[in-house]
């Protein structure tokens, strides 16, 4: 009777064996799965911040400042911005300003920025009196360029209190500077007479702004 009922249980056992066995592999797969997911996700993710960290920086390959890129840079952007062999994609206030392979499951930074366009502009300074010419505020370089009259000698050029530019025998030419965008700057000029018109040209760039989202996406 005994061995009977014995015999008769094989089959049962037999059966949960085999659904432990089939649910312990289910687990094992669906774990394995979400391990892979999740390795792939923060790899993703690691990737996006810092191609994001990269774009933004003073010193990055669009940006004119830190969190400031240059209009040009942008419409002139290519996929090879893209980490690696990783599929990517920027985008700025929603359109796609460059981009490589496909990345529709990959992960996404946005960040607020400003978007700068330049403008190149000369002013033609008729000079008399003191001398000095007020260029626009946030210009941050002008090239001068200097022709007095016969018999003039200019010897100093300042923006501001600053001396930018000196030289005892006079100063004739074209000459670069490097000003603060932070101030409105003054240009003076130190001359043994008044200069009169056309005796000073300044050559500099206006840059307005615009706040945009850049958004990128990787996929690893």
């Amino acid at each position: 009777m005994t061995a009977s009922r014995g015999q008769a249980n094989l089959p049962a056992l037999a059966v949960a064996l085999l659904l432990v066995g089939a649910s312990v592999g289910v687990a094992v797969a669906l774990a394995g799965g979400a391990f892979a997911a999740a390795n792939t996700d923060a790899q993703d993710t690691r990737l996006v911040s810092s191609l994001a960290e990269r774009l933004v920086a003073a010193d990055g390959p669009l940006s004119v400042r830190a969190n400031v890129l240059s209009r040009d840079a942008v419409e002139n952007a290519s996929g090879g911005l893209c980490p690696g062999a990783a599929d990517c994609q920027l985008r700025l206030d929603g359109e796609t300003v460059a981009a490589r392979g496909d990345p529709k499951r990959g992960e996404t930074v946005r960040r607020i920025v400003l978007v700068a366009d330049t403008e190149r502009r000369t002013l033609d300074a008729a000079l008399s009196g003191k001398d000095a010419v007020t260029l626009p505020r946030r210009t941050a370089n002008a090239t001068v360029r200097l022709d007095p009259p016969t018999g003039t000698r200019v010897t100093t050029v300042r923006a501001n209190d600053r001396v930018v530019l000196h030289d005892p025998g006079g100063l004739d030419g074209r000459y670069d500077l490097a000003l603060s965008r932070y101030d409105t700057v003054t240009l003076a000029l130190d001359a043994n007479r008044d200069l009169g018109p056309r005796a000073l040209t300044v050559g500099y760039r206006v840059e307005t702004t615009s706040k945009a989202v850049l958004e990128v996406t990787v996929d690893a």
